[in-house]
């Protein structure tokens, strides 16, 4: 069952609309129990009734025999961290003992079990498609539902442990690969001042100014006294203007310093197919190069999508995974990390 939930969560390494800028969209539908404390001041004894919805969930529902539930404690530290790279869970779900993961193979949709809240429906999809991930969590939403007496206010919505939570229970976002607007300094420029309270653009580390591989997660900031729609129009209004910014500053980079430019993904490709050993950190960020080389036609030949592969599959657990080895210390990690990228790399007629 665990490998078998693992080959269906590749969710942004395939490619989907707008994809040259925006890697996957995620939503997140934040539910809890009525009578039950939050995950946080939960007792061993307020498990049981949770567990039980999520059996007769995977048991009973519409989707048949294709819901999987993964019971965290049961597996170890090494799969839990590759769940967790995959974004199939979250840091605070790898390090706890009492959260549970159900994942579906028909939506291609998870519910993740006392993370923050009692259960948060996870839909991703490559590229963005926000309104049909909508579509497969009111459907996961609502079937839930019927095993689940969720807490809810008619003055406040839906009761969550996070108070911007409130109302909806709906967290939109996407995460986008901005390489210019990273190497010009024009994030801040990103999100209207009028629109900050409504969404927000952080980087991969948790700020504006730091990111990795010039990744960033563009997000709604509240859910409450808006409707679900209601957001996911604010959002898709916002990735609309960031879309804009970095196609113009790309044409404006290619156009006045094309030579830099491709100097600068050509450096990379260069780092990446030579070295024989390499961190994580500076691998996304030749790997980011790399990637808007290919998008531009700079690098012609190659798929794209074996660099979105390769961002997720040079991490930590993934190498261990598929090279069989467990890291003693973190050289370890780099040089068998370079010696998979070049491997992939040379795979590849370059022009």
């Amino acid at each position: 069952m665990f490998e078998e939930v693992l080959q269906r969560s590749g969710f942004w390494t395939s490619c989907g609309p707008f994809s040259h800028i925006v890697l996957s969209s995620r939503l997140r539908l934040a539910r809890n129990m009525q009578s039950v404390p939050f995950p946080s001041r939960m007792t061993a004894d307020d498990l049981h009734p949770i567990r039980e919805a999520v059996e007769r969930f995977s048991r009973e529902s519409v989707y048949g025999k294709s819901v999987d539930v993964i019971d965290l404690k049961k597996i170890d530290c090494n799969e839990k961290r590759y769940l967790r790279e995959r974004n199939v869970i979250t840091y605070e779900m790898e390090v706890s003992d009492n959260t549970l993961v159900s994942v579906c193979s028909v939506d291609d949709f998870s519910i993740l079990v006392n993370e923050e809240d009692h259960f948060r429906i996870q839909v991703m999809r490559p590229g963005l498609q926000l309104t049909e991930a909508y579509r497969i969590a009111d459907k996961a939403d609502t079937e839930l539902n019927r095993f689940v007496p969720y807490a809810f206010s008619e003055e406040l919505g839906y009761l969550t442990t996070c108070p911007s939570n409130l109302g909806t229970g709906l967290k939109v976002s996407a995460l986008l690969h901005l390489p210019v607007i990273t190497l010009k300094n024009m994030q801040s420029e990103l999100i209207p001042e009028d629109k900050r309270k409504m969404v927000e653009i952080k980087g991969t580390v948790g700020h504006m100014s730091k990111t990795l591989g010039s990744l960033y997660q563009l997000s709604n900031r509240i859910s409450f006294g808006l409707s679900e729609i209601d957001i996911i129009e604010t959002v898709d209004e916002a990735l609309g203007r960031v879309l804009e910014i970095e196609d113009a500053a790309r044409d404006e980079y290619m156009s006045e310093s094309r030579l830099e430019l491709e100097d600068k993904i050509w450096r990379s490709f260069g780092i990446l197919q030579h070295s024989r050993r390499i961190s994580y950190i500076e691998s996304m960020g030749h790997l980011s190069n790399l990637r808007l080389g290919i998008i531009l036609a700079v690098i012609k030949n190659f798929d794209i999508k074996a660099v979105n592969d390769l961002m997720v599959n040079i991490q930590w657990a993934h190498l261990q995974r598929n090279s069989g080895l467990l890291f003693k210390s973190t050289s370890e990690s780099d040089e068998c990390r370079a010696d998979y990228i070049r491997r992939i790399l040379h795979s590849h007629e370059v022009r």
